[in-house]
This record gives C-alpha cells, structure tokens and sequence, in this order.
C-alpha cells in the first residue's frame, strides 16, 4: 500500500478491519456503515455473495452472516462444465431433496447468535462435502441448496425482535441476479409482511465497492466507519491503516 501511495501521490487507506479486532470483534461485516448512511429507506439489506449476509437498519444496527450462499451454487454448476446457473434455472427444474434439506437446517452454525460471521471455507469444506454424498442428479442438488439458502435468510429476518410490518428488504450482491432464488426469498418472506426489492445492476453489482469507497472516505475524514453492533467489537472504530506521499 505505500508503494501505490508513493507511485500515485495519493492517500491510500488499507487494513480497515484491523482496529475492529483489535478491539474484540469479528473485523466483519464492515459494510453496514454503509448501507445505515446511503440506503436507510430499507429496514433489511440482504447481500447474496459467496456468503449470504443480513442487517437490520434499527436503533442498534445488526449485521451477520447467515449461510453460505453463491460459493455452494457455483461449485455445483462447476462438476458439470458450467461457471454458474444462470438465472438458476437448472435449479428450477430440480426436485426437493428433503434429507438433504433436513441435515444442511441442523448445521450448528444456525444455532448461534449474532453477531457471527464465516469464511469462505465453511462452504468449501463443510456445506459442500454434505452436499455432495447425497450423489444426486445437479439439478436436484441446486434446487435443495437453493430452497436451504431461502429458508435460512427467513429465518434470519425472524431474529429480528423490533420486525415491522410492511418492511424493505434490499437483495444486492450476485445472487440477486438468481431469478429462481429471489423468487423462493420473495415468496417465504411474503409470510412475514416483507416486500423483496432486487434494484437495478448497478446496485446489484456495484454496492459494496461503493461502500468501501466510502468507509474510506470516512477513515480520510477521521469518521467511525466500522460499527461494534455488528462486529461484537466494544466500541465503534475508525478503521484503517493511512499511507500518504508529503508533498515537496
């Protein structure tokens, strides 16, 4: 980072997590500062990456992620020559296996209260594998995990002890672009008086890039831009490591 500061004459700011642990907490999820500053006309911000993720835009804003999400799908379409399922429409013609559905509910991660958060490698080594031995046809293995990522985000939203009616959720992240997995989301949190919104691409895409724009800015600013509720830290921080070139 001070070479591209040195190269560019231009502030650099790095490490944004690193103040966070330091204090106690989990260095994730960052993003909420974001999301409380820029979107707080939606009370729930759903983010469907390799990981799904959940906040409530309350009083004490809460962040935490709930289950492996796109890293599982992907790494299913991959065993049959595709990066992806586009749309998941391979999903949609897959049948329900229950067992299956069963044994990926019970994972003890499920269990335990926020703030938590995973790594990649929770989908890897330990989603996947389960997946797996059940040696059933893709479809049928895409349209289950696809049913357990839905039923997990509801049950996430259920956590949420000041729900209101008639609440927002806000879907970005790549598996907003899953036509068949927003549509199951869409259609559980119907029972919980939530309306879905899937905004346009370059919400979808581009959010958090945005938002770590702006934890940046923060930093430069002397500004909290990591918040303890969602970190479990013991206090909100100024995230962030600054590499400067002093002018001549």
């Amino acid at each position: 980072m001070a070479a591209i500061a040195a190269t560019t004459h231009l502030p650099v700011v790095s490490d944004l997590r690193a103040m966070d642990v330091a204090l106690g907490g989990q260095g994730a999820p960052i993003v909420p500062i974001g999301e409380k500053l820029l979107l707080n006309d939606y009370q729930y911000f759903l983010n469907i990456g390799g990981i799904a993720n959940i906040s409530f835009n309350s009083d004490s804003y809460i962040a935490f992620d709930i289950c492996a999400a796109n890293r599982v799908l992907n790494m299913l379409a991959n065993d049959i020559g595709k990066d992806y399922d586009a749309g998941g429409e391979m999903a949609r013609s897959g049948k329900l296996i229950a067992p299956l559905l069963e044994e990926l509910n019970q994972l003890e991660y499920y269990k335990l209260p926020f703030p938590k958060s995973l790594a990649n490698s929770f989908g890897i080594e330990t989603v996947y594998p389960i997946v797996k031995k059940y040696n059933q046809p893709i479809d049928d293995l895409l349209r289950t995990y696809v049913e357990h990522i839905a039923l997990q985000i509801k049950d996430a939203v259920r956590m949420d002890d000041n729900k209101k009616d008639n609440a927002r959720l806000l879907i970005t992240g790549g598996g907003a672009l899953n036509n068949f997995l927003t549509e199951r989301i869409q259609d559980l949190l119907k029972e919980e008086n939530i309306e879905v919104v899937v905004p346009d691409a370059l919400l979808v895409n581009y959010k958090e890039a945005m938002i770590m724009a702006l934890i940046g800015v923060l930093r430069w600013r002397e500004e909290v831009n990591v918040l303890c509720s969602v970190t479990g830290a013991s206090k909100n921080s100024i995230g962030g490591a600054l590499w400067m070139d002093i002018a001549e």
